[in-house]
């Protein structure tokens, strides 16, 4: 299986100009929250440009994407309270479904697995992007990860996410997330 590379969306990151970073930003910053998601990204916050690279590559392919530093800038990672959680279970609930960027310092993360469990238990549609520095697999060392479908680059362009699951073979993101809309 081939996976993306930290620096593939490190890349999209560096290179989204300033003024598209603002705009998203000025748009998604402070949405109700009773906004609906196509895609809530969970993450450790050590892979944060990375995720913002994954961030940006879903929004430009037209998918409302949760950002808790984009969408909720106003929230304190350093100040997490029951009011946080109460915030994040309600931005869960309403996202269709959930990218668990697993990376090697995913495993670190108290509020990925919560954030996995809670969108598991609600809509069911979930899926594990591998990301890592030379684009090999990372151990799992959570099992249950391997329940879940993954993202993975297409064979024929590197530049397409496709969802590979062993019952439908690869989807690409979109296709498979429209999917998710119509459930």
């Amino acid at each position: 299986m081939a996976f993306f590379t930290e620096d593939y969306f490190r890349n999209i990151s560096n290179r989204i100009p300033i003024s598209e970073q603002r705009e998203y930003t000025t748009r998604d910053g402070k949405l109700p929250l009773n906004t609906i998601f196509d895609v809530f990204l969970s993450y450790n916050i050590n892979d944060i440009t990375v995720v913002k690279g994954i961030y940006y590559y879903l929004k430009r392919k037209g998918l409302k994407v949760y950002l808790d530093c984009i969408t909720d800038p106003d929230m304190k990672r350093s100040e997490t309270d029951k009011q946080t959680a109460n915030r994040i279970r309600t931005r869960l609930l309403h996202s269709k479904s959930l990218l668990y960027a697993q990376s090697p310092k995913a495993g670190q993360s108290n509020w990925m697995p919560w954030e996995l469990g809670i969108i598991d238990g609600h809509v069911h549609k979930c899926y594990i992007m591998p990301v890592t520095k030379d684009a090999t697999p990372v151990t799992p060392r959570r099992e249950y990860l391997s329940l879940y479908p993954y993202i993975q680059p297409s064979a024929f362009d590197k530049d397409i996410m496709s969802i590979y699951t062993e019952k439908d073979g690869k989807t690409e993101i979109t296709d498979f997330v429209r999917e998710v809309r119509n459930n």
